[in-house]
């Protein structure tokens, strides 16, 4: 610095100069980056079920924050595709008979938000029951692929009732003239028993709930096989107790 031979005046703009230019490489490379991820690309995947094999014939609908519809079905590899899909907000929506629709947003801004896996549960049981008793007394007022072979999936065989127990009119709430509707929500083991079993409601005398519950406890089914494999199944079960005159 002490030396009087050497011009210190230079320095400054040539490093100037080097950061500008840096600056303004760095900032193309990131608007190109930005302007790959948000241009409009096909919007891709594959559906599977819970075993992980490929579900052909799966109806997808794509709607648009306007309301617009798009629909496409997947293929023998359990592919779909959308041509060209700009970035934005969309409803994706599935729907294929034994299995659950599946309904959710996608929010598609960088590359890899065009290409998905969708994973479709197998769908649920519904029970409707009606349990009739006389009245006794007056009546109170009172819901991908790949190159390898492909394993298809989506072959559904569902649970047959083996063992019905049918729900008992709780005798205190006859008495009382009480009626109720229990809506239950319960699960099928792999091996056809019910597991767990959970009431769905609030608004539901007790009374009633235990004696609906101990009843679906009983059931005993076949089990629900997903491609030859015993699957874990949810049971909507709704128990409706009403007094007769």
């Amino acid at each position: 610095m002490l030396n009087s031979d050497v011009d210190h005046r230079t320095q400054a703009p040539r490093r100037m100069v080097w950061i500008g230019t840096l600056a303004f490489t760095l900032l193309v490379s990131v608007i190109a980056l930005q302007a790959r991820q948000t241009g409009p690309a096909p919007l891709s995947g594959t559906v599977y079920d819970p075993t992980g094999a490929v579900l052909p014939g799966v109806a997808i609908t794509l709607r648009d924050a306007n309301g617009i519809d798009k629909t496409a079905t997947t293929d023998a590899a359990g592919r779909f595709e959308f041509a060209a899909i700009p970035p934005g907000q969309y409803r994706f929506t599935t729907s294929r008979p034994g299995f659950k629709a599946v309904d959710t947003n996608l929010d598609l801004r960088n590359t890899g938000d065009w290409d998905r896996a969708i994973t479709m549960q197998v769908g649920d049981l519904h029970e409707t029951i009606t349990v009739s008793q006389s009245r006794m007394g007056p009546v109170q007022p009172v819901q991908p692929g790949t190159a390898q072979p492909l394993r298809v999936g989506g072959n559904i065989r569902p649970p047959l009732k083996l063992v019905d127990v049918r729900p008992v009119y709780p005798p205190e709430m006859q008495a009382s003239g009480r009626e109720g509707v229990v809506p239950l929500e319960a699960i099928i083991r792999r091996d056809g028993t019910v597991g767990s079993v959970r009431v769905l409601s609030a608004q539901v005398h007790p009374d009633f709930a235990i004696a609906a519950a101990d009843a679906v406890r009983q059931w005993r089914f076949s089990p629900t096989l997903l491609n030859g494999q015993a699957v874990e199944v949810v049971m909507n079960v709704s128990v409706t107790f009403r007094l007769s005159d």
